[in-house]
């Protein structure tokens, strides 16, 4: 500090501090002022320094917002989206109260998937995927208690079973109904006779009037005069469709009183229109339907109950991560044998109807690279076994991902399996390979 600043603080603390002590001790009027000035220009200098310091700092951050702005591509609806270079994950997801969950990876193309305890059903979807936006394709499910069956709701033998909404009956022959009440008709009319006393539903009495001298006889919607014309018949839609060469219904048309009503086979019910029939998921019924220690997976018009094994071949070894992956333990340092043996396997189950209207993606591979691990340079995909005969071909979709695809039509009910394989490279070497076994259940029906 300069001679003349130490002298202003020197008159600063003579200012608030006591009365001068002797006459030698005060200053004159002009001396006072100049210090008073000097002081002032000091912390005006200083208040500059300040402020010069705060803009150099405002500038710096502005600049590091703009360059992580431009780093990071915008997603839509505004949000931020993941510099580039960093590998994109998705928010963790945890297992739905009273249920289960399978997956702990949430990196791009990885799935997480849910079931519930015996007792609950899931209310909304099973799996869902991590998209390169960073979010989930839905969102995580929740598993409710469910006692619709437990009332016993259908009648005269129907069995009840519990959909992902709802429940439904499959009633035995000869009864229809939401509920399985009605009696259904079994053979066309013309099998019948008029006046049997069992078949009183699919005959009405005419509404008849006399006008002048004549009577005049109708039938309500659905029914017919007999040719007698003392009884209205009821019109059969399902025989005269079929003599028609039209089709009223999906799978199976059966013909009620003034009326007819869609069927559907074992282990599928009738859709919300009625003419098609969608499949009843037996997984997610109430009553366990599996045995301990496998897992349900849901097939047109059944299930399957599955609980695939770690395969265990030569000095490679395997642990199991979830009911669907095995991963390979850490070989050995000389071991190449063991090196060369899949780093992953992975088990997947797919339900097609029957006659599937080829080319169809079946299944896609995916690799992403670890936090602050470069990726492989490229990727080599193949069919290496299963019952594949020239029906299914394995191709690339993207830098980082290939697809299963069906080529040839599959009629059912059959059951295929298909193993594939992603092998990584990094500057021409060979890295690991990744193993799917995918298995393909074909229904009976093309619904």
């Amino acid at each position: 500090m300069a001679a003349g600043g130490a002298r202003a603080l020197l008159v600063l603390l003579l200012l608030s501090g006591a009365a001068p002590r002797a006459s030698q001790d005060c200053l004159s009027e002009q001396q006072l002022l100049a210090a008073i000035g000097q002081l002032q220009q000091l912390l005006k200098g200083q208040e500059a320094r300040f402020t010069e310091g705060i803009r150099g700092l405002r500038n710096r951050l502005a600049v590091l917002q703009r360059s992580v702005s431009q780093a990071a591509p915008t997603l839509p609806g505004g949000r931020p989206g993941v510099p580039r270079g960093c590998p994109v994950s998705c928010p963790e997801l945890s297992a739905p109260p009273d249920g289960r969950k399978f997956g702990s990876k949430y990196l791009v193309d990885h799935e997480v998937h849910f079931t519930c305890n015996p007792g609950f059903r899931l209310v909304g979807p099973s799996s869902v995927a991590c998209l390169p936006n960073g979010t989930w394709t839905g969102e995580p499910p929740r598993c409710t208690d469910t006692h619709e069956c437990s009332s016993q709701p259908c009648q005269d033998d129907g069995t009840c079973v519990e959909g992902a909404d709802q429940h439904s009956c499959m009633c035995p022959l000869g009864r229809i109904g939401s509920h399985c009440q009605l009696q259904g008709q079994t053979a066309a009319p013309e099998a019948r006779d008029p006046g049997d006393p069992g078949d009183p539903g699919f005959r009405r009495a005419p509404r008849c009037a006399q006008e002048e001298r004549a009577q005049r006889c109708s039938c309500e919607a659905g029914f017919q005069l007999s040719a007698a014309a003392s009884v209205c018949q009821d019109v059969d839609e399902c025989a005269l469709s079929a003599r028609e060469g039209a089709r009223l219904c999906v799978h199976a048309c059966v013909n009620i009183p003034g009326s007819y009503r869609c069927a559907c086979p074992a282990g599928y019910r009738p859709s919300a229109g009625g003419e098609s029939c969608e499949d009843v998921d037996e997984c997610v019924s109430p009553q366990q339907v599996c045995p301990p220690g496998t897992t349900c997976i849901n097939t047109g018009g059944g299930f399957q109950c599955v609980n695939p094994e770690c395969p265990q071949a030569g000095k490679a070894s395997y642990v199991k991560t979830s009911p669907f992956q095995c991963e390979r333990n850490p070989c050995p340092v000389e071991s190449r044998p063991c090196r060369q043996m899949p780093k992953t396997v992975s088990f997947h189950y797919l339900s097609l109807p029957s006659n599937p209207r080829p080319p169809l993606t079946l299944f896609r591979m995916a690799t992403a690279s670890a936090p602050g691990r470069p990726g492989p340079s490229s990727l080599r995909f193949g069919i290496v076994g299963g019952d594949s005969r020239g029906r299914f071909v394995m191709q690339r979709s993207g830098r980082q991902t290939g697809e299963l695809v069906l080529i040839q039509t599959l009629e059912g009910p059959q059951t295929l399996e298909v193993d594939v394989d992603m092998s990584e490279y990094l500057g021409g070497i060979f890295q690991a390979n990744h193993l799917s076994k995918v298995t393909v259940f074909v229904s009976p029906y093309d619904f």
